[in-house]
Parts: C-alpha cells; structure tokens; sequence
C-alpha cells in the first residue's frame, strides 16, 4: 500500500471557513446581489468543502484498511504459532515423541 498522509489540520480548516463564508454571502439577504453571484457563490462554497472533506475521508479509508491488514495478519501469526505448538517433537533427552514446550514425559525444555 501507498503512504498516505493526514491531511493538514490547518489547512483542512481553512477551506472549510471559507467555504462556509461563501455559503453565507450566496444567502446574504441584499437585494442587489446578483442571481448569478449567488450561484458561484454556493458552486466555490460547496467546492471549498468537498476538497477538505474527500482527503480525509480517503486517508481515515486507507488508515483503516491498514489496520484490517495488520489484525489479520496478527489472526494469521497467532494460528501459526499455535499449529507449531500442536505439532509433536522428538525429545532430545530421552527420545519420547511429544508435544507442546515441555517433554511430557521427562520434563525436559523443548530445544529452540
């Protein structure tokens, strides 16, 4: 997977406000502001917006995607680890085929 950053906190805010400002003079009550004004006005709002809402939205996509990643790989590890503990050694001490860390027989440490 690619690395994607956290969007600038700062900059994530800014657009937001500005985008809220122009939501405000498209609604402004003055009549003399234009039809047109108004309708720029909301399209750059609503712009302004999107481009700090969709960044984030993707980096809290990836970053959990990620995370999915790494549970299912901890999943995948810790089944491994327990099919190891399952399978049966032999007993370098007194040769008894047995299983888990302990020979189940003489008491003796499994080997590394």
């Amino acid at each position: 997977m690619s690395t994607y950053k956290k969007p600038k906190t700062a900059a994530t805010v800014a657009k937001i406000i500005f985008g809220l400002l122009f939501f405000d003079i498209a609604i402004a009550p003055d009549p003399e502001f234009e039809a047109g004004a108004r309708g720029v006005a909301i399209i750059l709002g609503a712009a302004l917006l999107l481009w700090a809402y969709i960044p984030y939205r993707n980096w809290k996509r990836q970053k959990r995607a990620v995370l999915e990643e790494i549970e299912r790989q901890d999943r995948e590890i810790d089944s491994m680890k327990e099919e190891l503990r399952k399978r049966s050694w032999k007993c370098s001490h007194c040769g008894a085929t047995t299983r888990g860390d302990v020979c189940e027989y003489c008491g003796s440490p499994k080997e590394k």
